[in-house]
């Protein structure tokens, strides 16, 4: 541009802030009888007539402006929306990608002001700074103050801004993304496997043990059979528990929010961010595409960003070959390590507009009422209700044993064990998707921590730390159960690594931990998640220790008590679990896996073998995130055909 281009413009942006008492300069519009966005539009043969009016009665169900409608509905773009926006208002409108800003003006000092803000310092001329702005009239006043005077401000797209900030600190973005966590509260970062204490008392556990194996093996043996017993049945005993809790149990106020109390109007519903994270899913995103859009929530205050790896080409061009509309935002994450699903989340999380925010994985397929019911759930529950999980479960359980096994488990978790920790009160160890966060308390609490590979078990837990709750509510997501086990043991292993993680870290500092949560709180923490992954790895034992004795002794022997205990935790930790697995079936309305329950032994089996690789890479590759392949079900094809809406199984 040259600068006496520039120039007038400034003239014409200092015009066109005249304060209301004085005349405006003639031919411009007077205060108040600026030209209707709509028939501009028209007029300029960007919508079609009779696009209008559907659009026009979008915004009297909706509110907000028409604008923003138009873009929603796909009928407009967003930046021609910016350019008759400039027009109505008499300001220029600046394509960034055409004329980018002086990099010099801008500071990542401010990079939550310009985000906040959506603006940007552009370029100097005339001696004064020009700033661009997606809504001059909303921040002209916090330039001003940021500033400390009044400053030009031209007309650009939020589309610019966004990849303008993303390019100009992409480097800062990753910085916070990757250190955030660590700098602010450290003690909560897994980037540390083990702190100094807990290296010592690890230490002193493997002499102990070396110890009494050479000097009372016998007394060690009867030690580590009672441990796994015990472990076992606790387990065991607590999904038992949860059949009574999760199913008859009074409901928590979140869960019956939406069926006793409704939601707000369209137009008093807030801006909702979607976060949906993706690498290499170019096959399933139709099927998350075609869910967003059948979201029943006003599609103007939906703020959703997919997020792609820099290196991941291919899920980018398929995004893009979707068309989808400019609501839809894609933000690029530049490479760097580690790379995983919350550093990616952390990079986009300065992005989000919304009070709420859910993530979604790519293969996910949410309830279309899930985002309503999420909101009367945290206009019900208080200011400490930090998040909510909806309920997960599999589109394609019936494929063969194993996405039985799964949406068994999935069930008995989901629709079981979560509502009964609700209810106790009990810290939740969220589930990866379909977490619905206060935009705020996630990001006061340090959002996700890059390094744990099971992120928002460990927020749930950080929640409660920082006196925040989280609670569920009932929606179901389907996704694609694994139903090839190489994939399935890279998955697992992944999620039971995950929970090594998060029990590392708060067990840094028990008392702590233990003031925080309570005496229940603790000792569910110990139970479910030290003791999940425990008997992971200890259930083989449990088959050796019955197996041994009996071939040694012979099948008509005497049974030691060893191996009669052995024998009793057996067979009552698999008639609790199982009982457990019947009920969820029954509550998911899936009789048809009420038979699969007596396979279960054999799928924990498969559990242990995950876990101990789960073990290894603690070790070796604590941060390596091993992607689960997506796409691969037969059942795929019809999946990509219909309405994702219509092909719930919802629980009864």
């Amino acid at each position: 541009m040259q600068d006496g281009q520039s120039d007038a413009r400034v003239e014409q942006a200092r015009l066109s802030e005249r304060k209301p008492g004085r005349r405006a300069p003639r031919g411009r519009p007077q205060p108040g009888s600026r030209p209707l966005l709509g028939e501009m539009a028209v007029e300029a043969g960007l919508v079609q007539p009779e696009a209008l009016a559907p659009a026009l009665e979008k915004q009297a169900h909706w509110g907000g402006p028409l604008g923003r409608i138009l873009v929603s509905i796909g009928a407009m773009r967003v930046a021609d929306v910016a350019r008759l926006y400039g027009r109505q208002r008499g300001l220029p409108f600046v394509d960034l990608q055409e004329e980018p800003h002086e990099t010099s003006l801008a500071s990542s000092e401010r990079l939550d002001f310009y985000l906040r803000e959506m603006c940007l310092p552009w370029r100097r001329r005339a001696g004064e700074t020009i700033y661009v702005a997606a809504d001059p009239d909303r921040s002209r006043a916090a330039i001003t103050g940021q500033e400390g005077r009044p400053l030009p401000v031209f007309v650009t797209s939020p589309r610019d801004i966004s990849r303008t900030v993303t390019r100009a600190f992409g480097q800062a973005l990753t910085d916070r993304a990757i250190f955030h966590l660590r700098r602010q509260m450290p003690e909560s970062s897994a980037a540390y496997r083990l702190s100094a204490p807990q290296s010592a008392f690890l230490l002193l556990v493997a002499l102990a043990l070396l110890t009494f194996l050479a000097t009372a093996p016998i007394s060690l043996l009867s030690g580590a059979t009672a441990t796994i017993g015990i472990t076992f049945l606790l387990i065991a005993t607590l999904r038992y528990m949860s059949i009574f809790i999760g199913l008859l149990a009074e409901p928590t106020r979140e869960e019956l929010a939406f069926s006793n109390y409704g939601v707000p109007l369209d137009k008093d519903l807030p801006v909702y961010t979607v976060m949906v994270p993706l690498f290499r899913e170019a096959s399933v995103l139709p099927i998350l595409a075609t869910a967003l859009r059948e979201l029943d929530y006003p599609a103007s205050k939906l703020d959703i960003k997919f997020i792609f790896e820099e290196s991941d080409v291919e899920t980018y061009e398929a995004a893009k070959a979707l068309r989808l509309p400019d609501h839809f935002e894609f933000i690029v994450v530049p490479t760097s390590f580690p790379q995983t699903k919350p550093k990616a989340c952390n990079f986009a999380l300065p992005f989000a507009r919304g009070e709420f925010l859910v993530i979604y994985d790519a293969e996910d397929a949410p309830e279309p009422q899930q985002l309503k019911k999420a909101v009367s759930a945290f206009r019900l529950g208080d200011e400490k209700l930090a998040c909510v999980q909806a309920q997960l479960n599999y589109y394609n359980w019936r494929e063969n044993w194993l996405t039985r096994q799964f949406a068994l488990e999935y069930a008995a978790f989901f629709d079981l064990m979560l509502p009964t920790m609700a209810r106790l009160r009990l810290p939740i160890p969220l589930g990866g998707t379909s977490t619905h966060f206060r935009t705020e308390l996630l990001r006061n609490a340090g959002a996700w921590d890059p390094n744990n590979v099971t992120e928002d078990a460990d927020l749930g837990l950080r929640f409660a730390l920082h006196g925040y709750r989280c609670s569920i509510i009932r929606s179901t997501t389907e996704e694609e159960a694994n139903c090839k086990l190489p994939n399935w043991v890279r998955q697992r292993s992944r999620w039971i690594k995950g929970w090594m993680q998060t029990y590392l870290v708060r067990m840094r500092h028990p008392v702590r931990l233990y003031r925080a949560l309570g005496l229940r709180g603790f000792i569910g923490f110990q139970v479910l998640i030290g003791g999940s992954t425990l008997s992971s790895l200890l259930h083989p034992f449990l088959y050796l220790g019955l197996i041994v004795p009996l071939i040694e002794s012979g099948l008509a022997g005497d049974l030691t008590g060893l191996t009669v205990f052995h024998l009793l935790v057996l067979v009552s930790g698999y008639a609790l679990a199982v009982s457990a697995g019947l009920a969820a079936a029954s509550a998911r309305g899936l009789p048809q896996l009420f038979i699969h329950t007596l396979t279960m032994p054999a799928y924990w089996l498969l559990l242990s073998f995950a876990a101990y690789k789960a073990l290894w890479q603690l070790v070796v590759k604590p941060f390596h995130w091993e992607k689960t392949d997506h796409g691969i079900s037969r059942m795929l094809p019809a999946r990509l055909k219909g309405p994702v809406s219509s092909q719930f199984v919802s629980p009864h």
